[in-house]
This record gives C-alpha cells, sequence and structure tokens, in this order.
C-alpha cells in the first residue's frame, strides 16, 4: 500500500446510484441538451403539445433541466434520494423552477395526469423483473392524459451483451477512483454491474464502498406486447437519435407509444 493512503473499508454493496450520484455527470459523457432537443423533434413530429412532463428516473436532472428551461413544466421522480437531491441542487444553480420528487416509477400515485410521460438514460433496464416492467407501463398510463405521449429508451441487446457484457473498466481521479465490473448472465439476460469506489475522505484517507447495479435485455417485442396490453399504441421505434428504424449497431432504441383518446 503506498505511504500515506489508508482506507476505510466497508464490504456490503449498497444501492445503486447510493454513491455514483455525486459523481454520475462526471462518468457520463452525455450531450443532455441534444437529448431534450431529440425528445422534442419526437413529440413535435408525433403532433404532442405538452405543457404538463413528467419525467420517471429523472437522476440528476441532466434532460430535466433543459426541458424546464425551454418552458415546460416539469414533474421529476426518480427512486434515489441521492439522485434527487443532486439534480435539485443542479436545477437552483440553473435557475429551473421543477418539481422533485423521491418515489419508484413502477409504483406510483401522484393524483395528476399529464400531457406528455419521459423516461430517459436507460432507466426501463432497470426494470428486472416482469412485475416492474407492467407496473411502470401501468403507472405511466395512468399519469398520462388521454392523447398524451410516453417517450423512453433501452440499451439494445448490443450494449447489454457485449459493450458492456463481461468487461471491466477503471478510472482514477483526484477525489475519488473506482473499478467497474461487469457480468452478463445468459440465462436471465441481466447485465450485473459491480461498482467499487474510493472516495477521499481527507488527506490521506480514502473510504471504499460497493453498490451494485443490473440492468435487464428487454426486447423490442416484448416491449411492444407489454404496451400494446396496457392500452398503449405504438407509434414510434427508433435508433436513437434518429427516426431510422434500429439497426444491429444500434446501442440505444427509442420508443414511442400514445394513449388513446376513447
Amino acid at each position: 500500500m503506498q505511504k500515506g493512503f489508508h482506507l476505510v473499508i466497508m464490504n456490503n454493496a449498497d444501492s445503486a446510484y447510493t454513491h455514483l450520484a455525486q459523481y454520475y455527470d462526471r462518468l457520463m459523457d452525455v450531450d443532455y441538451e441534444e437529448w431534450a432537443e431529440y425528445l422534442r423533434q419526437i413529440w413535435e413530429k408525433l403532433g404532442c403539445k405538452p405543457k404538463q412532463i413528467l419525467e420517471l428516473a429523472c437522476g440528476t436532472g441532466g434532460v430535466t433541466i433543459p426541458l424546464a428551461q425551454m418552458g415546460y413544466e416539469i414533474t421529476a421522480v426518480d427512486i434515489s434520494a441521492e439522485m434527487v437531491a443532486a439534480a435539485r441542487a443542479k436545477a437552483e444553480k440553473h435557475s429551473a423552477d421543477i418539481n422533485f420528487i423521491v418515489n419508484s416509477m413502477h409504483n406510483l400515485d401522484l393524483g395528476q395526469q399529464f400531457d406528455l410521460t419521459i423516461c430517459c438514460c436507460d432507466s426501463v433496464n432497470y426494470l428486472t423483473t416482469d412485475a416492474e416492467l407492467d407496473g411502470f407501463i401501468k403507472q405511466a398510463y395512468a399519469h398520462t392524459k388521454p392523447g398524451g405521449l410516453l417517450l423512453f429508451d433501452l440499451n439494445s441487446e448490443l450494449k447489454l451483451r457485449e459493450i458492456y457484457g463481461n468487461q471491466s473498466y477503471a478510472e482514477l481521479d483526484e477525489d475519488f477512483g473506482f473499478f467497474w465490473d461487469n457480468y452478463f448472465d445468459e440465462q436471465t439476460e441481466i447485465c450485473t454491474m459491480d461498482l467499487t469506489f474510493f472516495i477521499k475522505v481527507k488527506d490521506g484517507l480514502y473510504r471504499r464502498v460497493r453498490e451494485v447495479h443490473r440492468e435487464k435485455l428487454w426486447y423490442p417485442q416484448v416491449i411492444f406486447e407489454r404496451l400494446q396490453n396496457q392500452g398503449w399504441e405504438i407509434v414510434g421505434y427508433f435508433q436513437f437519435l434518429t427516426f431510422a428504424e434500429p439497426e444491429g449497431e444500434a446501442e440505444r432504441w427509442q420508443f414511442a407509444a400514445r394513449k388513446p383518446i376513447n
């Protein structure tokens, strides 16, 4: 061990985003303004003119804040209190007025319907059971006005099986470092991501913590069937950031569904 370097070790794995929340934006190489603009193009193409938007699994507000800055009224939900705290801080910094709520996206009752419901950043992949997926689709339907849209994306088979797959990643910065080890289970088709963080507490002292993320590979046909079973009409299936149908090299699939008026 390097001289002057000490570890405080915590062996139990914490819930997803307990520790990643504070470093999420630094680690994700994402143009959120481009993402928000892409969503706007989708709903305009599909004839939707939303005023009130519900975002499920908002994370640190990467997409939320650009949408709020466009003038939309946003209610943003996430199950992680740490992610919501980070999102609130960013929104305050950008003077964005957003209603943040800590809650699950598959067990939700806001007592309100919205013109548009969105869920970004492969959050639906985190729903690893049939019940959770159906719960998300049901709650999105319940919270969307008739004629409104549901927009969400998924990490593709290529992304989960091969790019994440059984790969390992690592990064070292001045105030923290991490190891990211992936395992794709061919039977369950779930990619488990085991993250170990080394977080600087003070000079020469680091705390080691773990959290585990799991993403389920949901095939498009399964998604179509589940949406239709809950009453949604499929109105879009695109390769992310385009309006073309996904091809084999697509890393992210974008879905659009409409709640019928009658």
